[in-house]
């Protein structure tokens, strides 16, 4: 297998990372008996994995599920898993690579890439991306959607439609909030970053 996918254990640099698996693949490989914790999540992203993208190769303790529901219309939870072990063949197409970061970032897995020995955790990468690149485009998106929001709340208010007001203004007034929220999050990272920055230099 190139990429191993779990839930935990977290606290891994790559090289940690590497023995585990090569551990764990001496002793026979078999997913059920693999060092990492069982948990639903890696179900999931198997269940949603092989119905998204059923070219890929992909191994895994985790139950086959014959069910044609989609994932986010079960009602059910989906039995744990510990591992995915994943084959990518230098041809692999680019969606299916964006499909299995996709997953592992919705449900906030683990990657290990045994053929360039790295550990990936695909939501932190992500939310780190997306600080660093919030100013100036992400503001202004964040301000206009906050600015519509607030818009649409206020006049659902002053019209006064019974149900159908309350339930705009609630829409509008959320899109408010969350891009308060966000300006609030990224102000405060880009404080403590210029903070750190300062000690550092300052050391």
């Amino acid at each position: 297998m190139d990429l191993f996918v779990w839930s935990a254990p977290r606290d891994l640099d790559a090289e940690r990372a590497e023995v585990l698996v090569a551990d764990w693949l001496a002793a026979g490989g078999d997913p059920a008996a693999s060092p990492f914790e069982p948990s639903t999540d890696v179900g999931w992203f198997y269940r949603e994995l092989i119905a998204d993208a059923p070219g890929i190769e992909a191994v895994s303790d985790a139950a086959p599920s014959h069910r044609r529901t989609p994932a986010w219309m079960s009602s059910t939870d989906e039995p744990p898993a510990r591992v995915v072990g994943l084959r990518l063949p230098l041809e692999t197409p680019g969606d299916a690579l964006s499909e299995i970061l996709g997953l592992a970032a919705k449900y906030d897995l683990v990657i290990f890439d045994a053929r360039s020995r790295r550990l990936h955790l695909p939501l932190d990468e992500l939310t780190e991306h997306a600080s660093a690149t919030f100013w100036p485009g992400g503001a202004v998106q964040a301000a206009v959607a906050g600015g519509v929001g607030g818009l649409v709340a206020v006049g659902a208010w002053l019209l006064g439609i019974p149900i159908v007001s309350g339930l705009v203004a609630l829409v509008g007034g959320f899109m408010f909030v969350m891009a308060v929220y966000t300006f609030v999050h990224e102000g405060r990272r880009m404080l403590r970053g210029r903070g750190s920055r300062g000690a550092s230099q300052g050391d």
